[in-house]
């Protein structure tokens, strides 16, 4: 406890003078309960932490050196400077990172216990969070999930009074988080005062050792008091200095010390092993030096994709329709690794939305194809810890539209953890999308919104348009050690074609020539490729060659075919559904222009879905949508006018 103590005390001075820059939220006062904890956790368990995790992460056995160079942006620290003082992990020791994010690391614990369990290691997964975060829709998702898998999770509450600077009363509709938690069936709760070194290690081992038996997950409640601000700018001016008072004197560290009946000599030596221990912490981090563009670039280039044959029921060659052939991907995925399950809604008896799971539940059973509550958000971000602990999860969702549901699991946290903890972390996690219109299903639940992950850094973006893509961006989504997004156009379901060779792949970032033609290229993905086909055929009675490309890969571009097509012919169409403002569409023309620029007779153009929501009427979307007609229109001009 005098450890973190005196590390986070350095650590203010540091922070206070602009010797480390940037914030940190400091866990002074609350030292007993991570110890507390951690004293009856294995070496290989795992923990989860939040933005206020410095005492976490030594709790669980950092080195003072490396955690400070980590909070002061040197290459020596733990993530390479990458994570700094909200975003620190360490796997090797167990500690699998804290989170920046309130709530956010509560369904990656539940994830990491769920690969616990699915692997039989016999680990317990500790989830730090605080009283703010049981405020979230992640909070309650992540311990119903928990309660109905019963995961060997224990969720830490370290109950300080505030959610920054909001009291508990504004903000929690409870007398005690436990009475929440306890509705949860076989959720096991239990509550003490976080500044009491001995009742946290009397409470938590046994909730801990009740975990590993797999007999459930539990809540512990500890309440407690920070000594300083939520943050390095907070000066507390809405905490009662009486109570600041209070609780100063109910210090863990005065308490233990008297519990213990630890004499003077015996503190006095603890405190110079500490001290001399903090002092090389500090002279080390700050001659340590700043990393360089290898280390600001690094940790995002894709992995490679093992080659292996995957059992297949459809021959190779044989006709079939994309949903079959999306079904026989995943079973033969399921079959071939062990660590591959399926999550998502009503995938069982319904067979998912659109039917392509159908009867993968009734061959490999709940264990391997999970069907989940409806809380994307929260499953999506179990599926980051499970893949984070070393499954494969393929994550179902039955709509694109929701994956708005999903942006915290998927933006903060699967695109950025191999990043931000400098390669410690993968996350091989594949997300099926359905995409886009089918006639009449509404606003909601037509939508294309791929162009928004173009954006994110750390998500992979394919999408196919045939039979024999769909098998190879699968299997290769899959098998890739990064979070990739699969889109699937809805109106593509009953496409037909031939089913590949068991071990076909399509290498991300792989675009398609699928017709030559020099006069002008038309540049499109999904369902759109073949209203590209059609307008080129249309464009061939008029003696206009148009080549199309099927992009297949949206993040990252096929640069190298898309700007070699479009040098031959100087023109070129991007067609896709989503809204024609920000579309894919401008993505692949800004990533073009500088590459084709001397090359082009005409402007790069698009035709794309009208910028309004998707109408439910049918007839109405077709006037929204891009047609054969409108492509081919659009192809003219630039041909003739140009």
């Amino acid at each position: 406890m005098l450890r973190i103590r005196r590390f986070e005390e350095e650590l203010h001075r540091l922070v206070s003078t602009g010797a480390i820059g940037g914030t940190t939220h400091l866990y002074a006062g609350q030292e007993a309960i991570a110890v507390g904890v951690s004293a009856s956790l294995r070496p290989d368990d795992l923990v989860t932490s939040t933005h206020r995790g410095h005492g976490h992460l030594l709790a669980k056995g950092a080195r003072c050196d490396l955690a400070l160079a980590e909070f002061a942006g040197k290459a020596a620290g733990y993530c390479r400077g990458k994570g700094g003082s909200q975003h620190t992990a360490v796997p090797a020791i167990g500690h699998m990172g804290s989170n920046g994010i309130t709530g956010g690391g509560l369904p990656i614990a539940a994830g990491l216990a769920l690969a616990q369990q699915q692997l039989g290691t016999g680990r317990v997964v500790v989830a730090y969070l605080g009283d703010g975060a049981a405020a979230t829709g992640n909070f309650h998702e992540s311990l119903n999930l928990a309660a109905l898998w019963r995961l060997p999770v224990v969720f830490v509450l370290e109950h300080n009074g505030f959610a920054m600077s909001t009291p508990v009363a504004a903000h929690s509709a409870c007398a005690h988080y436990t009475d929440w938690a306890a509705r949860y069936r076989g959720m096991a709760t239990a509550r003490c005062d976080g500044n009491d070194l001995g009742a946290v290690m009397a409470q938590a081992a046994p909730l801990l050792d009740r975990a590993r038996r797999g007999e459930g997950p539990a809540l512990l409640e500890c309440t407690t008091w920070r000594l300083f601000g939520h943050s390095k700018s907070d000066p507390c001016a809405y905490r009662d200095k009486a109570d600041d008072a209070a609780w100063r004197a109910r210090d863990p560290l005065t308490r233990w010390r008297a519990a213990a009946q630890l004499d003077d000599q015996v503190v006095a030596a603890v405190q110079a092993r500490v001290d001399a221990e903090i002092a090389e912490a500090v002279q080390f981090a700050l001659a340590a030096p700043a990393g360089d563009a290898s280390v600001a670039f690094g940790d995002l280039a894709l992995t490679p994709v093992p080659a292996a044959a995957a059992p297949c029921r459809i021959d190779t060659g044989k006709e079939t329709n994309f949903t079959e052939a999306l079904r026989e991907t995943l079973r033969g995925e399921l079959l071939r690794d062990e660590r591959v399950l399926l999550l998502g809604e009503d995938l069982g008896v319904y067979g998912g939305a659109f039917g392509v799971s159908r009867g993968l539940l009734a061959e490999f059973g709940p264990r391997r194809v999970r069907e989940t509550p409806i809380s994307e958000n929260s499953f999506t971000g179990l599926a980051v810890g499970a893949a984070s602990a070393g499954l494969r999860p393929v994550v179902e969702l039955m709509f694109s539209d929701f994956v708005t549901c999903c942006m915290d699991a998927l933006v903060n946290h699967a695109a950025k953890l191999r990043y931000m903890y400098a390669g410690q972390l993968r996350v091989p996690l594949t997300m099926r999308l359905p995409i886009g219109r089918r006639h009449g299903y509404g606003a909601t639940h037509s939508q294309s919104l791929e162009a928004w992950f173009l954006h994110v850094p750390g998500l992979t973006v394919v999408c196919p348009s045939t039979v024999e893509d769909a098998v190879g961006l699968l299997r290769t989504a899959i098998r890739t050690d990064d979070p990739v997004l699969f889109l699937e156009p809805k109106l593509l379901y009953p496409a037909r074609g031939v089913m590949p060779a068991p071990d076909h792949l399509v290498p991300i970032g792989s675009a398609r020539v699928v017709r030559e033609g020099n006069d002008v290229t038309l540049f499109s993905y999904g369902q759109c490729v073949p209203v590209c086909v059609a307008a080129a055929a249309d464009l061939a009675d008029d003696g206009i060659r148009a080549g199309v490309v099927d992009l297949r890969s949206l993040s990252p571009f096929d640069l190298d075919t898309t700007t070699a097509v479009l040098r031959r012919s100087g023109r070129g169409l991007v067609v896709h559904e989503g809204s024609s403002v920000g579309g894919v569409g401008d993505a692949l023309i800004g990533a073009l222009l500088p590459r084709t620029f001397g090359w082009l007779h005409a402007p790069l153009s698009k035709v794309a879905g009208a910028h309004t929501p998707v109408p439910s009427s049918p007839m109405l979307e077709e006037l929204v949508m891009p047609s054969p007609a409108a492509v081919a229109t659009a192809a003219r001009h630039l041909v003739r006018d140009y």
